[in-house]
């Protein structure tokens, strides 16, 4: 899944927890949003600079289970810190990252990291590894449009096409609450 798609989903969820069940009013959403796409924040870096070329891979020790477990056990010590902690969680469960068990439980499998694609060595670049992801596997666009979706509503729910409730959202990490 892409980065924004993470992001979108996280907020709509975000956004329902604290209407519904006035959870982590004080969480800020900016924040939120670099948790949320965290493991890919340090992965693919990681990847361009040395890991791809070794594993075929981007998708590296930030998304491992010890890696999650992590920053949930750093996450409990504060509702804010869970908000966080369950935003690079939601990671894990977007990307359906059990299936990828080299990567998912390394290194309890192994040293090696879920290697992308059939053959793997087919992409000698992340990019192409995308293109090659969302070529061969359709159900990936349901997703990206799922995102798009979620991104909709939370825009649509908390009326971020006025030019205020966009300022106080991008200045302050909140969504301005109308009653």
């Amino acid at each position: 899944m892409l980065p924004q798609s993470h992001i979108a989903y996280t907020w709509a969820a975000l956004s329902l927890a604290q209407e519904h069940l006035d959870f982590a009013p004080d969480a800020d959403y900016r924040l939120v949003a670099l948790a949320a796409a965290g493991p890919d924040l340090f992965d693919k870096p990681l990847a361009l600079a040395y890991f791809y070329k070794k594993y075929k891979s981007a998708v590296l020790f930030a998304h491992t289970l010890w890696s999650f477990l992590l920053v949930l056990w750093l996450g409990l010590r504060g509702t804010i810190g869970l908000v966080y902690a369950l935003a690079y969680g939601g990671h894990a469960l977007l990307d359906r990252l059990w299936h990828y068990r080299d990567t998912f439980y390394w290194p309890l499998r192994g040293w090696r990291f879920h290697v992308w694609g059939k053959r793997g060595s087919e992409q000698e670049k992340i990019g192409w590894a995308y293109w090659y992801a969302f070529t061969r596997r359709p159900e990936l666009w349901g997703w990206e449009l799922g995102g798009l979706l979620a991104l909709g509503w939370f825009v649509w729910r908390h009326r971020l096409y006025r030019r205020e409730n966009l300022w106080v959202f991008v200045l302050t990490g909140k969504v301005k609450r109308e009653r």
